[in-house]
């Protein structure tokens, strides 16, 4: 067994146990066919307040791999090949590349394969209690950093855009990202634009400049702007914006069960 990393929102909270003192939701997908593995590694995946979907079918999991963002995928080498093929395609995923991996293994001889393929951390059967939680405990940071880093806060604020020489203009977020921003009310903009971004986040008093460059457009006006050399002070100050909404986000839709 190994606990270390490698190189490297159905939204809803549900709680079977006592959890950490700051919880933020985070997705796992658990691609495994045994009842046993299942119900250990969802027994204690909950008490840390991780949502949890099990599936069972190789293919099905892939689609929702490709449809959905989850933070952690824990998954069982029982089928060796398809749980191969799967975490290497997983990889190739982009808003999956940086996804936490739990392997459960057979025996130590798959380790390497394992890791190669693009597992974090393994566990290998029989699982035990204490190396599991330990490993759940090791884990979950990076989870929780891979779950606030795609967050995008709903949030309608006054932006205003600047464009080469044109005259500013104001536009009105959709939501907000440590990487990009959506932005409605913004004709004229054309895919590959780099423009200067001038906004208050809500709840603060700084007026923050970003530099961006639009990466999709529509016909109603409205514009995806990916971020660009974004200055240390800017990344910390909206890590921190986006980190709290998150939490508030996620309070206001957790669903608590006894």
């Amino acid at each position: 067994m190994s606990d270390s990393p490698a190189p490297a929102t159905d939204d809803g909270i549900e709680e079977r146990g006592p959890a950490p003192p700051t919880t933020v939701g985070v997705r796992a997908l658990l691609i495994s066919g045994d009842i046993q593995t299942i119900d250990t590694l969802c027994h204690f995946m909950g008490q840390m307040a991780m949502h949890v979907e099990v599936c069972s079918d190789f293919a099905l999991a892939s689609s929702k791999l490709s449809h959905s963002k989850f933070e952690a995928l824990i998954l069982d080498f029982k089928q060796r090949e398809e749980a191969l093929e799967l975490l290497k395609k997983l990889r190739q995923i982009t808003s999956h590349k940086a996804s936490v991996v739990i392997a459960i293994l057979n025996s130590n001889e798959e380790m390497p394969d394992a890791f190669r393929a693009g597992a974090s951390f393994v566990l290998v059967k029989p699982l035990s209690s204490q190396v599991l939680k330990r490993t759940l405990r090791v884990s979950y940071p990076l989870m929780v950093h891979e779950r606030r880093r795609h967050f995008r806060c709903p949030s309608q604020i006054s932006v205003h855009v600047s464009v080469g020489s044109r005259p500013e203009f104001a536009a009105t977020s959709a939501n907000i990202s440590e990487s990009g921003i959506a932005l409605t009310n913004a004709p004229g903009l054309k895919v590959g634009d780099k423009v200067s971004l001038r906004l208050i986040l809500p709840g603060t008093k700084i007026s923050t400049k970003i530099n961006a460059e639009v990466c999709w457009r529509d016909d109603a006006g409205s514009a995806g702007m990916q971020f660009v050399n974004v200055s240390m002070f800017v990344k910390e100050e909206l890590a921190t914006w986006l980190a709290d909404r998150l939490e508030e986000y996620l309070q206001g839709n957790a669903v608590v069960k006894g």
